[in-house]
């Protein structure tokens, strides 16, 4: 059982039981943001963030961007460091506050996980068939020095859903979202292979937890349209960095069938843009030629911010304008 600060155990296993009554849907349910700000704060403050993207930009999709200990360890007492910068302060009553006013809103919420990342250097094993992700120059990669990374496959995907989904469930989350590092193997074959094992085993395994998944398919690598039709993710997910693969996406998204599963697209405003449009100008385009694909575009962060990058606590304010302009054209 969580010890968590400014709660009664009465109430936090109160909140663990409103925590488990979320929705279940095949679709997205409405547009998708990030929460990457898990400091510890009023009850209130927690929960105003969500319902400003809530009521403003109709988010229901919650992504919970680095809220672990570390790339082994889902939670560590009350309060922690976040895993990769190893500066910002998390605290255990933020995340509970915040994934209990995403239900009260009728939201998702998606516990990022790193997919190919882990703390140990030791974890190779061939008999389980858990291998280090070796790069095409022959090397280990070491996530700019901060993880070893491990290649996915169905090993790796028990060893990583035993590490995380029993947290991710007990803290309430209605899934994983897994992320990924785009294509680094030498071997694009086996590593598409090895994906789609991955998800698959996943996706069997987690069903056990009651949790769904998602994955981020960097600039389309790997994608198999099976994965998404087949139910394995939940809804199609690509983080883009060119126009070329924004367009592809979208006429993937608009090659399926009209009313078929809603999808998203990250697509950072100061990423491939047009010289002749501001960061601001791009990023109200792609929110609204987005929506014209059936795709939800990612952007708003913690409340009336957005991201400005991968690293998502990392964020600018909006400003008035932009926030009447998106708020708008909120509708999914």
């Amino acid at each position: 059982m969580f010890e968590c600060l400014r709660m009664t155990p009465f109430s936090f296993l109160f909140l663990l039981v409103l925590a488990s009554a979320s929705p279940a849907s095949a679709e997205l349910l409405g547009n998708y943001g990030v929460l990457s700000d898990f400091a510890c704060k009023p009850d209130t403050d927690a929960r105003a963030a969500v319902d400003i993207m809530s009521d403003s930009f109709g988010v229901r999709e919650f992504q919970f961007y680095d809220w672990f200990a570390d790339y082994s360890t889902p939670t560590s007492g009350t309060t922690w460091v976040d895993p990769f910068k190893r500066k910002n302060e998390i605290c255990l009553a933020t995340i509970l506050a915040y994934i209990d006013e995403v239900h009260r809103r009728h939201g998702r919420a998606w516990a990022y996980v790193q997919a190919v990342g882990a703390e140990e250097d030791n974890l190779a094993n061939a008999d389980k068939g858990i291998h280090p992700l070796i790069d095409a120059r022959g090397e280990w990669r070491r996530h700019e020095g901060r993880f070893p990374t491990y290649f996915l496959n169905e090993g790796w995907a028990g060893r990583m859903v035993t590490v995380w989904a029993g947290a991710a469930a007990r803290l309430g989350f209605d899934g994983i979202h897994w992320d990924s590092l785009g294509p680094i193997a030498g071997d694009y074959g086996a590593e598409s292979a090895g994906t789609g094992e991955f998800l698959r085993a996943a996706r069997r395994a987690l069903d056990g937890y009651g949790l769904r998944q998602t994955f981020n398919f960097v600039d389309l690598a790997w994608w198999d349209a099976d994965l998404i039709d087949g139910g394995i993710v939940e809804f199609p997910y690509a983080e883009v960095w060119s126009r070329k693969t924004e367009t592809k996406f979208y006429a993937i998204m608009d090659g399926g069938e009209p009313g078929k599963s809603r999808g998203v697209i990250a697509f950072y405003p100061n990423v491939d843009r047009d010289r002749n449009r501001s960061e601001s100008q791009t990023m109200i385009a792609r929110w609204n030629e987005s929506r014209r694909h059936r795709l939800s575009y990612l952007l708003i962060c913690n409340g009336a911010r957005r991201v400005t990058g991968p690293y998502y606590p990392e964020t600018a304010e909006l400003s008035r304008k932009e926030m009447n302009v998106l708020a708008g054209n909120s509708r999914p």
